[in-house]
């Protein structure tokens, strides 16, 4: 092949390539902004500290520990722990953090499987949905879990949990609400969460809503 025939088709490559590497990397954005909205409330975020450390199999603290010291909200951390478990150390990646890089640019020059991540990060939501529907069934149980592992959902806020809009927030909310009311309904029936998962396929995705927004870090109240 000649040198100006192999340069058009290098260049008629990365013309496809890139666009299709920014659509992943949006449709995976999507997902951690699911997961950010919802750690914008004290009882979404002891439940996605749970869902996330449980996918990794870290400590809260330890996750406490990073979101404060690097300033970094639920969807970064899912992005550093999935490089932390393609071989990066965390270290590196907080350093890259202090220097000034974002998370995404830490993860586009380490080469970060955005379509996986998209894959990955959607799963997680749904587990977090399920941990969601079992709070409102038997809070006592993780609150005894959060006891034992020194976990306090009053200090795991850092200012990046901010970085969602309004939309994200409210679309949280209605997840929040939803499996608030179904919890109430079937609190002391024999409903299982398979049973609800099964609802929740045919239910599809929560119904997008304007929802009034406001300040409550209570652990009681929805995100807001």
């Amino acid at each position: 092949m000649k040198p100006a025939y192999r340069l058009i088709t290098v260049s008629l490559t990365l013309l496809i390539a890139i666009p299709a590497l920014c659509d992943e990397a949006q449709k995976a954005e999507k997902q951690l902004h699911r997961l950010t909205a919802m750690a914008t409330d004290g009882t979404g975020r002891r439940v996605v500290s749970m869902t996330v450390a449980d996918n990794f199999g870290v400590k809260r603290p330890d996750l406490v520990t990073v979101r404060r010291t690097y300033n970094i909200n639920y969807g970064d951390v899912f992005i550093a722990q999935t490089l932390v478990k393609n071989g990066m150390k965390m270290d590196d990646i907080g350093a890259q953090l202090k220097a000034g890089k974002t998370m995404q640019q830490i993860a586009n020059e380490n080469h970060l499987d955005w379509k996986q991540l998209a894959v990955d990060a959607k799963k997680l939501n749904t587990k977090m949905e399920d941990n969601l529907y079992r709070h409102f069934i038997n809070g006592k149980a993780d609150a005894e879990r959060d006891q034992a592992e020194g976990y306090d959902p009053n200090i795991d806020g850092v200012t990046a949990d901010n970085s969602v809009s309004q939309d994200e927030i409210a679309e949280a909310q209605n997840t929040y609400l939803l499996w608030k009311d179904r919890a109430a309904k079937n609190k002391d029936s024999k409903l299982g969460t398979g049973a609800e998962a099964a609802a929740r396929g045919q239910r599809g995705d929560p119904v997008h809503s304007t929802l009034s927004s406001g300040t409550d870090s209570s652990s009681s109240a929805p995100p807001k």
